[in-house]
């Protein structure tokens, strides 16, 4: 054992009995080169989503949308026709925070956008478990071409309509497990890759960074729940598929404190990393630390 671990440990054997502990920090902000990231322009999501004429009719998107009890985003579209996300336990996420979505866009997109000098026109984005497909749209409508899968089929059905009435043709939804995933399978690397509400709903987060980041050429974009606590923690809990906020199936799932994400992100030898700074303008999860995201380079 290292003389400086067995210093920390001898002072913690006298902090003990009055409720304290010395821990070993690790940076929570940026690793790698150890620069921060510049604030790029603002930028707002395409809301509501276009409808080129032409496309199904209001009755018909009404049809299709009726058919999911549950939704993980929203989607508003030209004309006035709204949907809510949903969810069976706790009902609509948005019922407190009506600009909720938006205001997730606007914490991480812009980095994304900066990081690949301004623009998506003509890049290539992989959208990892992308449920209906609301983050995929929104790059395509940005100009990328984007490749998206989910492991439940009959939400990359709802992604495939979104897309009809939406008018994209630089976008493609398919099924496919998450530990099915190469590059290979999915025609190459990618300038960006979403890693967005994934992480803590699989068993082995350090094997899933390094598959994530074997899709990517140039960035990784990590947007994870945290367990709120000090140290390079794994919280282990039990997902069952019973809502579109779990996991595709049932298991162990382990949710990272923010340091521990940065030491996994130091195992897999991330090139670089940041922390995408939150603002006030964020969202609660993100104040409350329990969402962080971070801008990875591969």
């Amino acid at each position: 054992m290292k003389k400086s671990a067995l210093s920390r440990h001898g002072i913690n054997r006298f902090l003990k009995p009055l409720g304290l502990e010395l821990q070993r920090t690790y940076s929570s902000s940026h690793g790698g080169s150890g620069e921060a990231l510049t604030e790029p322009p603002s930028l707002d999501p395409i809301w509501p989503l276009p409808r080129p004429t032409g496309g199904p009719s209001d009755d018909q998107i009404r049809g299709v949308f009726e058919k999911h009890d549950t939704l993980l985003y929203p989607y508003r579209f030209e004309g006035g026709l709204a949907f809510l996300d949903a969810h069976r336990e706790l009902g609509p996420r948005i019922a407190g925070d009506p600009d909720y979505f938006a205001k997730r866009f606007r914490h991480f997109m812009p980095y994304v956008v900066a990081s690949q000098g301004g623009s998506l026109e003509g890049k290539r984005v992989l959208d990892i478990a992308c449920s209906a497909g609301y983050w995929s749209i929104q790059c395509a409508l940005l100009g990328a071409e984007v490749v998206a899968f989910e492991a439940r089929p009959e939400q990359i059905e709802l992604a495939n309509f979104v897309k009809t009435v939406v008018g994209l043709n630089n976008v493609e939804f398919s099924v496919l497990d998450f530990w099915d995933m190469t590059p290979e399978r999915l025609g190459g690397k990618f300038d960006i890759v979403l890693n967005l509400g994934i992480l803590y709903h699989l068993a082995k987060p350090i094997e899933a960074l390094e598959r994530t980041m074997a899709m990517a050429r140039s960035h990784v974009l990590l947007d994870t729940a945290v367990y709120p606590a000090n140290g390079p923690l794994l919280f282990l809990q039990w997902d069952d598929p019973d809502d579109i906020r779990m996991a595709a199936d049932a298991g162990v799932a382990a949710l990272p404190s923010k340091e521990a994400v940065e030491m996994m992100l130091k195992h897999v030898k991330a090139k670089d990393w940041s922390e995408i700074p939150v603002t006030s303008n964020a969202p609660d999860r993100y104040l409350n630390h329990e969402q962080a995201s971070w801008l990875i380079s591969v």
